[in-house]
């Protein structure tokens, strides 16, 4: 019968030590992935509210005018030099 082989205490930790970072690093990057989808959510929710304020907006102000972001002053398209 043949004598059984074992590695060293050390090199046991060492392989252990490795597996459990390597662990840690996949659940991280599946929290990366979550946050991910969690922001792309905020931001299909964003564009929906945006799209809703746009909406009346141009109804209460009308599709040919611009809206100065900085000041708020409504103008017609024509007068607004590009």
């Amino acid at each position: 019968m043949s004598k059984v082989k074992k590695i060293t205490e050390n090199e046991l930790k060492q392989v252990q030590s490795m597996l459990n970072s390597f662990n840690q690093m996949k659940i991280k990057l599946g929290d990366a992935e979550l946050t991910k989808q969690q922001v792309f959510l905020q931001i299909e929710e964003l564009k929906k509210g945006y799209a809703e304020v746009e909406k009346t907006l141009t109804e209460k102000y009308g599709k040919d005018n611009r809206i100065d972001l900085e000041t708020g002053v409504v103008s017609e398209k024509e007068n607004i030099k590009e």
